[in-house]
């Protein structure tokens, strides 16, 4: 019932989503440890927006070479250090998007006076009042599919949590009917932060819902 009231454009579809998200994302994350619980030596992962390097740790431990990128250098720095002694995981200094190029990256606001707790929130997208307005930075951009495509093998696992920029990579994936040699993907969304994305994140899980190759969660953290 609350998967049908959540597309009510009305408090009741909103609060019907919020439920079901709490839901969806404490099944996402026992989804996740159950596909890592598989990898082996010679898997390869990809990380994007690996932050501090957390989930990118979870990853390297099982063994599997682990692709991370982070496009803040600050929190880059941060991410060399916690990976240092770590060998089959591979660093790269960039946000990733739908398209190649150089973007401004914007942090959140506060960010000067606790960078490791609001590090999590620097976005190439957002421009809302949780951001800084005027302080954002050049990172470079990589697109999705170049990642993918550059990998050369099939990729067990992929989480995205790139702060708003997973509506356009999955949205352009979805109208191109490109398959991806992925077998599992977990994508965090944002829509809470960004309310006009409901309707496409709507669309996306519909779609992914129809996927059999990858698995496609969009109920990450």
């Amino acid at each position: 019932m609350l998967d049908r009231v959540q597309y009510w454009p009305n408090a009741f579809g909103r609060s019907a989503g919020r439920k079901l998200d709490r839901r969806y994302k404490r099944r996402a994350e026992r989804d996740f440890r159950e596909v890592l619980a598989t990898l082996r030596p010679g898997d390869v992962c990809l990380d994007l927006g690996a932050n501090r390097g957390d989930i990118t740790r979870l990853m390297a431990a099982t063994g599997a070479t682990v692709h991370a990128y982070e496009p803040d250098p600050e929190t880059f720095a941060r991410l060399q250090t916690t990976c240092a002694s770590l060998a089959n995981v591979h660093l790269h200094q960039a946000a990733v998007g739908a398209q190649a190029g150089e973007v401004t990256l914007r942090r959140a606001a506060g960010y000067a006076g606790d960078p490791v707790g609001h590090s999590v929130g620097s976005s190439v997208r957002f421009t809302d009042v949780r951001m800084e307005q005027d302080q954002g930075i050049r990172v470079e951009q990589r697109a999705f599919a170049d990642i993918v495509a550059g990998i050369g093998s099939t990729l067990r696992l992929i989480k995205m949590d790139i702060e708003g920029s997973e509506i356009e990579v999955l949205t352009g994936l979805m109208q191109s009917g490109i398959e991806l040699d992925v077998d599992y993907l977990f994508v965090e969304t944002h829509q809470q932060h960004h309310p006009a994305d409901l309707s496409a994140v709507w669309q996306l899980r519909r779609w992914a819902a129809t996927q059999t190759r990858p698995d496609i969660n969009l109920h990450w953290r």
